[in-house]
């Protein structure tokens, strides 16, 4: 056996962190190696303790988890799953926030009358604990790529792309919630996205992202029509599809790439349906889902970006599209809405892109 993967538990409940310990130590490949009461404490511990991964609570006292994930990002950033409650009894911005400043996962925790079986905390926590993750601080962010004179400027209707189909997992909504908060209201080009989250967070997620974006953001409901300004996110336990030509379709099926809704099934089916008015986009996240998708979307004459190496939580996914020769641009996370606005103005990208 290999050396356990280090874990550091915090909540300001005694109860809940007796039921992760519980959950954590389970498995002999991991090892509790503090417990902390809030986010200061949390803070202190990880610059001591240095684990490869943190549970973290939401609302604690002294310093709440939210504030420990930016402390703890910009200082030791380390893999941190957020436990959270029920996120339809919060804000979505409460929850979704913890993923814009550097958290990589969300989870409910289970209620205490509730068994621990069916609770995946230890396959969670092992698979972040692979992530190499970067500092994150937010006030020295990447400014968005302008346009000429300095201003990103809308695309006329009419250009030839007919579909932006986006997969995304592991770090993602951070990526879609820059990229979405900077296209234009009349960015002309309906976009689809799957992006791989705990079922319970969607609703959240898509209301986070709807609260940053001029776009209308929304989960998808089975028989939609695409229209421009209008962004579908693919709803949990469901594999969104585009059978035709402006509308998408939802089916429960099998998992494709261990998924569903799976990035794949979005993007074979937009270069069916496109071709080559297909542009497919792969961003950050664990394994390989969409990165067959994105061949289908070149093999159609259709356009294919990717994220980057370096601004990538894990390039898991885009590096395996890289792999079948099926990326045109590789683009920075913080640089994908002024790349879009330039592709879709019929401009090309910067040499090294």
């Amino acid at each position: 056996m290999g050396k356990k993967v280090s874990v550091l538990v915090v909540d300001d409940s005694h109860i809940c962190r007796q039921l992760i310990c519980e959950a954590l130590s389970r498995d002999p490949d991991l090892e509790v190696v503090g417990t902390c009461n809030n986010g200061k404490e949390a803070l202190e511990a990880a610059r001591e303790l240095r684990p490869q991964v943190i549970t973290m609570d939401v609302e604690m006292p002294v310093m709440d988890g939210l504030t420990a994930v930016e402390h703890i990002m910009a200082e030791v950033p380390t893999p941190i799953l957020m436990l959270t409650a029920d996120p339809r009894q919060q804000a979505p911005e409460l929850t979704c926030r913890a993923l814009e400043l550097g958290a990589l996962a969300l989870q409910i925790k289970p209620s205490i009358d509730a068994g621990l079986e069916a609770w995946n905390l230890s396959r969670e926590v092992k698979l972040l604990s692979s992530v190499r993750v970067i500092r994150h601080i937010h006030s020295k962010r990447r400014p968005p790529m302008p346009g000429p004179g300095g201003v990103v400027t809308p695309a006329p209707m009419g250009m030839p792309y007919g579909v932006l189909a986006v997969a995304s997992s592991t770090g993602g909504p951070q990526v879609l919630f820059r990229m979405l908060s900077e296209l234009p209201a009349d960015f002309p080009t309906p976009i689809v996205i799957v992006q791989h989250i705990n079922a319970a967070f969607a609703d959240s997620l898509a209301g986070w992202l709807a609260n940053s974006s001029k776009l209308k953001v929304r989960l998808a409901q089975d028989g939609e029509q695409l229209l421009p300004g209008n962004v579908l996110i693919a709803p949990p336990g469901q594999h969104m599809h585009i059978p035709f030509r402006g509308r998408v379709s939802l089916k429960t099926g099998v998992e494709r790439d261990g998924h569903m809704p799976s990035g794949t099934v979005l993007l074979e089916s937009a270069a069916k349906a496109y071709g080559r008015r297909t542009m497919g986009l792969i961003l950050t996240g664990m394994g390989e889902d969409g990165a067959e998708g994105m061949l289908a979307v070149k093999q159609a004459g259709g356009l294919t970006l990717a994220q980057n190496e370096e601004s990538c939580v894990v390039f898991g996914m885009p590096g395996a599209a890289v792999a079948r020769k099926a990326v045109d641009h590789l683009i920075h996370g913080d640089d994908i809405a002024g790349s879009l606005v330039r592709l879709i103005r019929g401009e090309t990208l910067p040499a090294g892109r």
